[in-house]
């Protein structure tokens, strides 16, 4: 029997404990509560989902000093909180507003190794999934660290002949806004080579762009997914916030096909809509 199976991926959640993004004018607890209703309420319900990073954003509520790790950890707990209400398992990514230490005393319970990254493999329905943790402490930018890409090709390696779906938090191909694009992974190039090794790998998904890109190269697409709070603009050469929609990305497989498309969450009801 063919494979048939969907998940979701849903990214830059931005859960800040004790406060609330812009002078108070996004909630980003509230619209993650949006986005998992709506999620719940999914036919056929999903089987997991992915979640991309920049997970939390404390951060975002003080700029002008550089956050201990145990002043995370509230807004990792309301995050554990948040989404504990999902009706599915969910695989965690890092991004460049997160803190690993925080991240892996609150969401995993780890007691040591505190500066170990998060990535991770899992199969699914005949089809292989690889997160990889692309956070580089204190900077914008990202980076899949040598250990890591090490780790991927063994891995790859390993599941040769499935096909796999490959997450990471930063882009690694550009898009075409400078001021995104600094923000990039740093060694994009250097990890999409691993990638066109192994031809089993379709797609890789990211997040950090707060919209929906689909970019393809030979075999590969690079597919973003918008945040499940603000948006910025696709067009804007300079920094411009939109206030939403939230949005989250559906992914449909059924035997070796793959199908995807974003939700949008427009209204005071939460509805959802392409």
């Amino acid at each position: 029997m063919p494979n048939d199976f969907s998940f979701v991926h849903f990214t830059d959640t931005h859960i800040m404990a004790g406060g609330a993004w812009d002078n108070g004018q996004v909630d980003t607890s509230a619209s993650l509560r949006r986005v998992i209703e709506t999620i719940n309420a999914l036919e056929p319900a999903p089987a997991f989902a992915i979640v991309g990073g920049d997970l939390t954003s404390p951060d975002l509520l003080d700029r002008g000093r550089t956050l201990a790790s145990d002043e995370w950890m509230p807004s990792y707990r309301l995050l554990r909180e948040i989404v504990g209400g999902l009706r599915c398992p969910a695989h965690f990514l890092l991004g460049n507003h997160d803190d690993r230490p925080a991240f892996h005393r609150v969401m995993g319970d780890r007691t040591t190794n505190l500066d170990a990254t998060q990535h991770w493999s899992f199969d699914h329905g005949g089809c292989h999934f690889v997160g990889l943790d692309s956070l580089v402490p204190g900077k914008p930018w990202g980076e899949i660290n040598a250990p890591q890409l090490e780790w991927l090709d063994a891995d790859l390696r390993t599941h040769r002949g499935q096909p796999t779906l490959v997450f990471v938090h930063h882009h690694p191909w550009p898009l075409g806004l400078a001021w995104m694009d600094a923000m990039s992974l740093r060694n994009g190039e250097q990890l999409i080579s691993i990638l066109e090794h192994h031809p089993a790998v379709r797609w890789i998904v990211c997040g950090h762009v707060h919209q929906d890109y689909e970019v393809q190269r030979g075999s590969l697409t690079m597919l973003t997914t918008p945040s499940t709070c603000f948006q910025v603009s696709k067009v804007s050469q300079t920094y411009k916030v939109l206030a939403g929609p939230p949005g989250f990305r559906v992914v449909r497989v059924s035997g070796p096909a793959l199908a995807t498309r974003v939700l949008h969450l427009h209204g005071a009801n939460g509805a959802a809509g392409l």
